[in-house]
């Protein structure tokens, strides 16, 4: 018998005029309430009341296949997205609803953090690695960056 313990996700609420067009551009989310979540050996994170969130990168020309961002990715993806900006030093208004930005974990973590939520929310295991191989290699530090290919 499962004994784990089943929390409801938080409110969040779309972020009016952030839709873009088409398969371009992303929705962004606002928190309607304070998400604590935990990381393996990393300890606990709060992402506060009011912080914004785009629920994953995803292209939207991914989710013609499945790849979607709500349902069963929305906490993995808000967890996963709260650590990146931890770990790209943060925003003036998170350091001041925060106090002061906390130490992210390390870049591997936070994307196998995010992998192994997908998996306790549910997640068909094929598909949850395939999502974490895609931030690890596309997410911030990742070794498949665009921005990495070419010195200008």
């Amino acid at each position: 018998m499962d004994t784990t313990e089943y929390r409801l996700p938080p409110r969040v609420r779309a972020v009016r005029g952030s839709e873009g067009f088409l398969f371009f551009g992303r929705t962004m989310f606002e928190l309607l309430e304070p998400w604590t979540f935990e990381v393996r050996g990393f300890g606990s994170f709060t992402s506060p009341y009011g912080y914004k969130f785009d629920r994953a990168s995803t292209p939207k020309i991914a989710w013609l296949i499945g790849f979607t961002r709500d349902g069963i990715t929305e906490v993995p993806a808000l967890e996963h997205d709260f650590l990146c900006d931890l770990l790209a030093g943060g925003s003036p208004w998170l350091a001041e609803k925060l106090g002061k930005i906390p130490d992210p974990p390390p870049p591997g973590v936070i994307h196998q953090h995010f992998e192994d939520r997908l998996l306790e929310e549910g997640m068909r295991p094929s598909k949850a690695r395939t999502m974490g191989f895609a931030v690890k290699s596309l997410g911030p530090k990742g070794w498949l960056k665009p921005s990495r290919w070419f010195n200008t």
